[in-house]
């Protein structure tokens, strides 16, 4: 059985930008392959964090 879980999220684009500035050195730090930094890992996390919080909108 699949648990539903609801976004009641009402962030606006600089709150959430926000929270992805304050969250960056953790990001960052989880966005390393083969000990090198990922560029498109990083923007894919960054993307689904800004899409996710931004959903209900």
């Amino acid at each position: 059985m699949k648990k539903e879980i609801f976004n009641n999220f009402t962030l606006t684009d600089e709150e959430v930008m926000n929270i992805i500035d304050t969250y960056q050195n953790l990001i960052k730090r989880h966005c390393k392959v083969s000990m090198k930094f990922d560029e498109d890992l990083y923007q894919e996390i960054v993307f689904n964090i800004f899409k996710t919080l931004t959903r209900n909108r």
